[in-house]
């Protein structure tokens, strides 16, 4: 056994830790002498709450997954908000076939333009000098919508127009027609002058024969008369084929390198004139502008990544559609043709009739949905663009009738 002297003295630190230990000890002895401490009734508590959380999760299967509860007649109500409160909607069990005009789906839908446009110059770029547009603005085709700055396509087009004056004008040098009646007079007259020469020279040669006889003339004055009548009477040929020439008029390969000279210079001018035009931007289709993408002083360039590209975003709103996604499980149910309600939830007391228009071809495989284009008609005396907008939120119920494929148009 340690001696007194061996045996450390306790400090303030290890008097504290035994005193905690004792603390903790007696309170886990209470605990267990008494039956229940504090603590006790907490696991209790969760294993309760845990019960009936998965109760509830049960009955909201239960309920979902109940057949032909989404096909009771008067059940098309309007949907909970969700990312799809749709499901089979057929009456009986789910390998029976709906019955006729029963509802089949009932899902929500975004209303979006059959023909929309971004309209942006074509094949023009420049600062904007005009919009004569603002949102909402229901224009016709050919309205001028904006006007780019138009200098260097006013000059290219001027300088297109000079060329091809200029190559016409080269072509009609070459006809017939462009010999003035003076040219023809003075080469006529010119051919007239070495005929009579010819005349003189071959008078020449027989006087020298006569005179060459008698022994007058040399042999070398004689050669000289004969040489002076070679000579005029290839003057006299030659004379005779310019003006032929003259009144031919150029070769014909000459004329067709000028005729396609002038083709060219026209080619270019009827570009220069579309590039000109076009500074003029006009709306393609009667519709409503949607937004404004350009301004006045905005550099505008469709064929550029850094500058602003179009004009204006336009739709034609008497002719839209509501936009759906259906589960791949589902589309089996979907058919083009099939009548519908459209039910914007901004006003649930408006309901628009439609038909099914077409089945997307493909598949959207991150959310395992296909979308689904519905036809709306706009009842009679409705302005379109009045209630009905592109994004708005719809609820789409879909029938199992089938409806004649222009009905949504009368």
């Amino acid at each position: 056994m340690p001696t007194a002297a061996e045996v450390p003295a306790p400090s303030a630190n290890g008097e504290l830790i035994n005193r905690v230990q004792q603390l903790r000890l007696a309170d886990q002895l209470g605990k267990g002498a008494g039956g229940s401490g504090r603590g006790a009734w907490l696991p209790w508590v969760l294993c309760a709450m845990m019960a009936a959380t998965w109760a509830g999760v049960g009955v909201r299967w239960y309920k979902t997954a109940e057949p032909g509860a989404a096909g009771v007649p008067g059940a098309a109500g309007p949907v909970a908000s969700g990312p799809a409160s749709s499901g089979p909607a057929t009456s009986g069990t789910a390998n029976q076939p709906a019955a006729a005009d029963a509802l089949v789906l009932q899902i929500k839908g975004t209303v979006t333009p059959f023909l929309q446009i971004n309209l942006s110059p074509d094949d023009v770029s420049g600062m904007v000098q005009q919009i004569t547009f603002k949102e909402g603005d229901r224009v016709t085709r050919g309205t001028v919508l904006a006007r780019i700055r138009k200098d260097r396509y006013q000059n290219d087009y001027d300088v297109a127009a000079a060329s091809l004056v200029a190559a016409q004008q080269r072509l009609a040098d070459l006809g017939k027609d462009a010999v003035r009646p003076d040219e023809r007079r003075q080469a006529q007259a010119e051919l007239d002058e070495a005929k009579a020469g010819l005349v003189r020279a071959d008078q020449e040669v027989q006087r020298m024969k006569m005179q060459k006889a008698g022994g007058v003339v040399s042999q070398q004055d004689f050669e000289k008369a004969e040489a002076d009548l070679h000579g005029a009477a290839a003057r006299v040929s030659r004379l005779e084929a310019a003006l032929s020439l003259l009144n031919m008029g150029a070769r014909k390969e000459k004329i067709a390198a000028a005729q396609a000279e002038v083709i060219q210079a026209e080619g270019r001018l009827a570009e220069a004139k579309r590039l000109l035009e076009n500074c003029e931007v006009k709306a393609p289709i009667d519709g409503t502008i949607l937004t404004k993408l350009a301004d006045r002083g905005v550099l505008v360039s469709p064929m550029s990544f850094n500058v602003a590209a179009g004009i204006c975003s336009m739709a034609d709103l008497s002719d839209l559609e509501a936009e759906i996604e259906v589960r791949e499980d589902q589309i089996k149910d979907v058919r083009a043709g099939q009548r519908c309600e459209i039910v914007a939830t901004a006003d649930p007391s408006r309901t628009y009739a439609g038909r099914v228009d077409r089945v997307m071809p493909i598949a959207d495989d991150t959310k395992n949905i296909i979308k689904v284009r519905v036809k709306i008609k706009l009842p009679a005396g409705e302005v379109a663009g009045s209630f009905l907008k592109p994004k708005m939120s719809t609820v789409v119920r879909i029938y199992n009738t089938d409806v004649p494929e222009h009905a949504d148009k009368k």
